[in-house]
């Protein structure tokens, strides 16, 4: 087994232990540095770090599974589907600033399109024929924009942003509730073809597992955490669409609704977020208005715009940043300096209009 095998086996190995999850890891993760490091730790060392304890240090230490592990690889090989470790260079960058990302991504298709702007658009299962006709027509211009289409792969408005995604020339990304080499709901045999062939599916989860109830809250984070904003078509008063909604909030997405009618019981969700503060939408306009400075411009771009005249610190927060989020603790680590300074000159430009800051503690340039 190579280096490169030793260093899969080691993360899909730890990704086994019992109440060692995402957020788990990451925490091991920037204390131990490798998972090869935390797997080889003795348990004083584990138990030395904050919420971790003897009995948690003691799974670490013995009931990390190698040989399902092993298995995952040998299942890897022999298959159209790909791993990505968090530390790749192909993992999804977004996805790397949720609180909770996976530690590494089981994929198919084309992970380049989540390079792209991603808008996730989700409803329920028994969509109503005003959500399907909705559904289609936003994806359409959705796709218009140059976005790409994240969603669930579930029946209903899942399955209709796909298919018009793909309808429409464009690129769409399934995140599953199980492995991607079980294909659920089966009726999307087809689907899934053709959605790899104009973008990708991925899972968090394990090769052969299924979609277990407790699966699909994990998968919504995912859902959101690729993409700019969620835009749910319709919910119902305890849809799971709504979860997706709560996680885009948690994560400082931005949360899109389509109004319904009042005594639809498919519209009570949306209807009520909307009152909440979520932004009407009844075309992409409203998306797009709400997300202009988190989408490149499709005008052509003056190459002969004079950039703007900053020197020492401003110039290099500022060649920090660009049309894409980031957030602060990425700024700081790149500029090498101290948070309340890196936030008085973050200020600065925007009072200069070079500058925005959005939610979740992310800044972009201002065009």
């Amino acid at each position: 087994m190579n280096l490169n095998e030793d260093k899969r086996l080691a993360w899909l190995a730890l990704a086994t232990v019992p109440g060692v999850g995402p957020v788990r890891i990451r925490q091991l993760i920037r204390n131990f540095k490798t998972p090869e490091a935390i797997l080889n730790a003795g348990r004083t060392d584990l138990e030395s770090l904050p919420d971790i304890g003897p009995k948690l240090a003691s799974l670490i230490a013995r009931e990390a599974d190698f040989e399902r592990a092993e298995k995952q690889l040998e299942l890897l090989e022999k298959s159209p589907y790909n791993l990505a470790l968090f530390e790749a260079d192909e993992y999804p960058e977004t996805l790397k600033n949720i609180y909770d990302p996976p530690p590494f991504i089981f994929y198919e298709g084309d992970l380049s399109c989540l390079e792209r702007p991603c808008l996730a658009v989700v409803g329920p299962r028994s969509a109503s024929s005003y959500g399907r006709m909705m559904a289609e027509k936003l994806v359409r211009e959705l796709i218009e924009a140059g976005f790409t289409i994240v969603s669930g792969f579930a029946r209903g408005i899942d399955t209709i942003a796909h298919k018009a995604a793909i309808d429409s020339g464009g690129m769409t990304a399934a995140v599953f509730g199980c492995g991607i080499d079980t294909i659920y709901p089966p009726e999307n045999r087809t689907l899934y073809r053709n959605l790899v062939l104009n973008g990708c599916a991925l899972s968090e989860f394990f090769l052969k597992e299924r979609p277990e109830p407790k699966n699909f809250p994990r998968r919504n984070r995912i859902i959101s955490g690729l993409s700019l904003g969620v835009l749910l078509v319709e919910a119902g008063e305890k849809s799971g669409a709504l979860l997706t909604a709560q996680h885009a909030l948690d994560q400082g997405r931005e949360v899109f609704a389509v109004p319904g009618n009042i005594n639809s019981r498919t519209s009570k969700g949306t209807n009520r977020i909307i009152r909440e503060g979520a932004k009407l939408v009844t075309s992409a306009a409203d998306i797009l208005e709400e997300l202009k400075f988190l989408v490149p411009s499709s005008r052509p771009v003056n190459e002969n715009r004079l950039a703007p005249h900053l020197e020492g610190a401003q110039k290099k927060i500022y060649d920090i940043l660009s049309n894409q989020p980031i957030q602060l603790d990425k700024i700081v680590k790149q500029a090498e300096m101290p948070v309340s300074s890196a936030l008085e000159i973050l200020l600065e430009l925007e009072l200069n209009g070079l500058v925005r800051q959005l939610s979740g503690k992310m800044f972009v340039k201002q065009f």
